[in-house]
């Protein structure tokens, strides 16, 4: 049972009862930290009553909190023991002295480290295949995502054909919906707190067109993650709001893509080319 508790978890997270629900997201988006709660910690830090927590538990298979968190702090052992401790290692014997700009290198490494456990490969692989055989790849990213869509589509200009981008005019992004075709892919950059015309359009597409929906978001407990036909977590930073992670998933995406399209390399090659000749850049 340990092997999938999380993913166990989210399966259920949207067809529980309110408050179920509430403690369920609760231990989705903490999980590391409830291994150390007794039941009456979590009940206070969740806003949930012990009662509602049992009954959670017994739902996913466990007749005490107990053998559950016993269960968890397996899951959280088996979950960590593969990732990338190495990458932080010549950060680790910082002092209250160190500065800003070395905190925020050791915290984006840290969120790195994070994103790489979240990212389910299944949904990767799944994420590339989709904008491989896509007719057309919509890009959407509003406030803070925006900059990141908009990253995300200039890059792949040079190795997809057919791209497109919703985010500079939001104000029509239902007028653009209507030349969604059975196959193109909507990728939707989401970090919270989400917007919620980012929701309400996410939720129309689903329910109103064929597009394809291609999520890359920050929690799993996103209601609209269910709309989509292939979706990719980054994670949260535990102290701070940060890109970072999103636009290594982002880097790594664009390169695989690369790699797939055999013409890319040739279609790079011949872009910088026309740049130097324009003098649109330098060498």
């Amino acid at each position: 049972m340990e092997h999938n508790l999380k993913d166990k978890l989210i399966e259920i997270q949207h067809n529980l009862p309110k408050q179920q629900q509430k403690i369920c997201k609760f231990m989705i988006n903490h999980i590391d930290e409830v291994t150390t709660m007794t039941i009456t910690e979590l009940s206070e830090r969740s806003e949930v009553g012990t009662t509602t927590i049992l009954r959670l538990i017994e739902k996913i298979g466990y007749n005490s909190y107990l053998q559950f968190k016993n269960d968890l702090i397996k899951y959280n052992y088996n979950d960590k023991k593969n990732t990338w401790w190495h990458l932080k290692k010549s950060l680790e014997e910082l002092d209250e002295a160190e500065t800003s700009l070395v905190k925020a290198a050791r915290n984006s490494v840290e969120d790195i480290e994070s994103m790489v456990k979240k990212v389910n490969m299944d949904e990767y692989h799944k994420f590339i295949e989709l904008l491989l055989h896509a007719n057309q790849v919509h890009f959407l990213g509003l406030r803070t995502s925006k900059s990141i869509a908009l990253y995300f589509e200039i890059m792949l200009k040079g190795i997809l054909d057919h791209v497109n981008q919703l985010s500079l005019h939001p104000d029509f992004l239902y007028d653009d919906s209507l030349c969604f075709n059975k196959n193109d892919v909507l990728v939707i950059i989401a970090l919270s707190p989400y917007t919620k015309q980012t929701i309400d359009f996410i939720t129309y597409c689903k329910k109103h067109t064929d597009v394809s929906i291609a999520l890359i978001m920050d929690l799993e407990t996103s209601p609209v993650l269910p709309y989509s036909d292939a979706h990719l977590i980054v994670g949260q930073s535990k102290n701070r709001y940060s890109i970072i992670p999103t636009v290594t998933l982002i880097e790594s995406l664009i390169i695989d893509l690369g790699k797939r399209q055999l013409s890319s390399v040739q279609k790079i090659s011949k872009l910088n080319d026309i740049h130097r000749k324009n003098n649109i850049t330098t060498i």
